[in-house]
């Protein structure tokens, strides 16, 4: 993997990134971080057992993983340290996301001969272009607004992280109207708790009597 890495490094700090291991951040003028890093399948425990197409043995493989820190996105994490790990981003994507357009995975033998070359192809190719289109906090927020979730590899609650930076750059109104469109649809009954005690802290307590839950799927 090291080997992967380190023949991908030099094209990455030419464009601004800088390394820590198996991870490249990119600080932006606008407060943003782009993150890259190259994710090694780990070694699967002992008992471990194997069902094809279920849960596959990835050992010996690796994929490319993106992500876009926005501090103004602190809903529900704040980074450690100065150094942004991909989950410390509120916007993430897979190499597979990207390539595919669809929630699947994709990894690379690490013993392939041609894995550095196949994985600088992929970060020239969607992963830095990926990156690219989020400069600014302006553009995740036009993201949401044309594609919605789906624009941002996001989870149902994406929603309220638009809300929450919104708000932080003091754009209040706009805030309000994302929340809204939010809590007028029913929510999974494990997240109503945390929404409505989310709204109070948020200064959307008059919303709360709206949260609503829908009844759980029956096979």
């Amino acid at each position: 993997m090291a080997e992967i890495v380190a023949a991908n490094a030099k094209s990455l700090r030419d464009i601004g990134f800088r390394k820590r291991r198996y991870g490249f951040n990119r600080p932006l003028d606008s407060g943003l971080v782009h993150v890259v890093h190259f994710w090694q399948a780990p070694r699967e425990p002992p008992a471990w057992t194997e069902v094809p197409g279920l849960r596959e043995r990835r050992y010996g493989t690796f994929r490319l993983d993106f992500g876009v820190y926005v501090p103004e996105m602190n809903r529900s994490h704040v980074p450690r340290s100065e150094w942004i790990n991909q989950y410390d981003c509120s916007v993430r994507a897979t190499i597979g996301q990207l390539v595919t357009g669809e929630w699947k995975d994709l990894w690379w033998d690490l013993d392939a001969a041609d894995a550095e070359e196949v994985a600088r192809g992929a970060l020239s190719d969607f992963g830095l272009p990926w990156l690219d289109s989020f400069p600014d906090q302006e553009s995740i927020v036009s993201a949401f607004r044309t594609g919605g979730i789906a624009a941002l590899w996001g989870s149902p609650a994406t929603p309220l992280d638009i809300a929450t930076l919104l708000a932080n750059l003091g754009r209040d109104g706009e805030a309000r109207v994302v929340v809204e469109s939010y809590v007028v649809k029913p929510v999974h009954i494990g997240h109503a708790e945390y929404l409505r005690g989310w709204l109070n802290r948020s200064g959307y307590s008059d919303l709360v009597p709206l949260v609503s839950t829908r009844t759980p799927d029956v096979d």
